[in-house]
């Protein structure tokens, strides 16, 4: 396939120049306006068209091949007229396929180029549609599936999903790249190489290809923060504000077992206590295992917190009756399996609605994608608000972080990235995840 990049003041003199160097099968890829000149932006536009043709050579070097081969064949009897087979190399297959039904390729040159710029005309609204609108795009399937979850939790409120004039049919980069394309292509190689999933590579790789000129893609430097950029667009981060003077904030740590809620809800107390004061009450429910409540008692013995254990419902809502002169109540819970719906029904008996309790769902990086997406899609039953994301230091890859964001309608609140506490307890930024995304992660991050 060869690509080219023309210029030209307008869509019809581009179109003739590119049937002119290509032949008729070109394939416009994209189209922007560009200011060339002394002037910068200042100066005149011109429009820059990429084009390509399936095949080795352009249009008029397969005219002069089949004019050499019609020279050598043998001339037909007298009045007979030459039939059959024109095999010509580089000749598109599609054409003698479709002989009995002329397509675009045979169709009068006035009905082609009126085609051609109405493909133009398309391909150029939809580079119009910038990295915001392909959040949208995909926040807002995402906000669909948590409404749907939380309609069939009860008809609990959720957050409405953002709403887009686009649809997910109204984009599909990964189908403007062909096979030879995809192969070896060093961007989706990049992608796909921090743990981005083929999906989600295919359609940045697109985006890039369409916003960058050839020479920005030769970049990698440049590549690698135009996809930074991307991805600071494709997260939401929305973490605890502690103020002074704000209403109690209560908060619980809920998700499977081993996920280290027990230490996380410990860095988000220790982090408390040093930014802001000690008015903090630590409530665990996990009375399954005795380490675990021996664990959150330690922890409170060390930062002076008092650790209250409760075993029912109704000993919650009393404990956070006890401590109403409290700014923050941390609530731990025992982690529950995914599958386990007997389990998560009751720990939602202890959250309920009215004791007005952010539930933050904690995640291991390590887990796989479909595992996850099954926890986040039970676990929502709870009516969960954020997500946590630990042992961050253990994967080599953090592409899960991107590939689960879009896929759930609940913002990141927290990263952490070790055991310690709480040195490391991540306060995230959408940048700040894009650039661990796109981070060779060799182990634990510590200073």
């Amino acid at each position: 396939m060869q690509v080219r990049v023309f210029e030209a003041t307008d869509m019809a003199s581009g179109l003739k120049l590119i049937k002119q160097e290509l032949g008729p099968d070109a394939l416009i890829l994209s189209t922007r306006t560009i200011r060339n000149g002394k002037l910068g932006i200042l100066g005149k536009p011109m429009l820059e068209i990429t084009a390509a043709v399936d095949a080795d050579f352009p249009e008029r070097e397969k005219n002069d091949q089949r004019s050499r081969y019609q020279e050598m064949a043998p001339a037909p009897p007298a009045g007979k007229q030459r039939t059959g087979f024109r095999q010509v190399v580089g000749d598109s297959v599609a054409r003698y396929l479709n002989a009995q039904d002329p397509g675009p390729a045979s169709a009068p040159p006035a009905e082609r180029a009126a085609r051609e710029g109405a493909a133009a005309r398309t391909d150029t609204q939809c580079l119009q549609n910038d990295v915001n609108e392909l959040k949208d795009l995909v926040k807002n399937l995402a906000g669909q599936i948590g409404l749907l979850t939380g309609q069939e939790a009860g008809g609990k409120e959720q957050k409405s999903p953002r709403q887009t004039g686009l649809q997910v049919k109204d984009i599909d980069f990964a189908n403007r790249l062909t096979g030879h394309a995809i192969h070896g292509d060093h961007i989706l190689s990049l992608l796909t190489g921090r743990g981005i999933n083929v999906e989600t590579s295919r359609t940045i790789t697109g985006f890039l290809r369409q916003s960058l000129t050839e020479q920005e893609l030769c970049d990698p430097a440049n590549v690698t923060n135009t996809i930074i950029a991307t991805i600071t667009d494709l997260i939401e981060v929305h973490a605890p504000v502690f103020a002074a003077g704000q209403a109690q904030q209560r908060i619980a740590l809920v998700g499977p077992t081993g996920v280290g809620k027990t230490t996380t809800l410990a860095k988000i107390a220790a982090s408390y206590l040093g930014r802001h004061s000690n008015a903090i009450a630590l409530i665990t429910i996990d009375t399954y295992r005795i380490a675990a409540v021996e664990q959150l008692k330690v922890y409170g013995e060390i930062m002076h917190l008092p650790v209250d254990v409760v075993i029912s419902p109704e000993q919650l809502e009393q404990a956070i009756a006890r401590h109403g002169d409290k700014e923050l109540i941390l609530i731990d819970t025992a982690g529950r399996s995914p599958r386990d719906s007997y389990c998560i029904d009751e720990l939602a008996q202890f959250l309920r609605p009215e004791l007005h309790i952010d539930k933050h769902l904690v995640l291991s990086a390590g887990t796989r994608e479909n595992e996850l997406l099954d926890t986040i899609e039970r676990f929502n039953t709870l009516g969960i608000s954020n997500t946590i994301f630990t042992k961050t230091d253990e994967c080599t890859s953090l592409g899960i972080l991107l590939n689960v964001q879009i896929q759930n309608a609940n913002p990141l609140s927290y990263v952490t990235n070790g055991q310690r506490v709480p040195e490391d307890l991540l306060e995230i930024s959408p940048k700040i995840v894009a650039e661990l995304i796109m981070s060779q992660n060799e182990g634990s991050m510590h200073d």
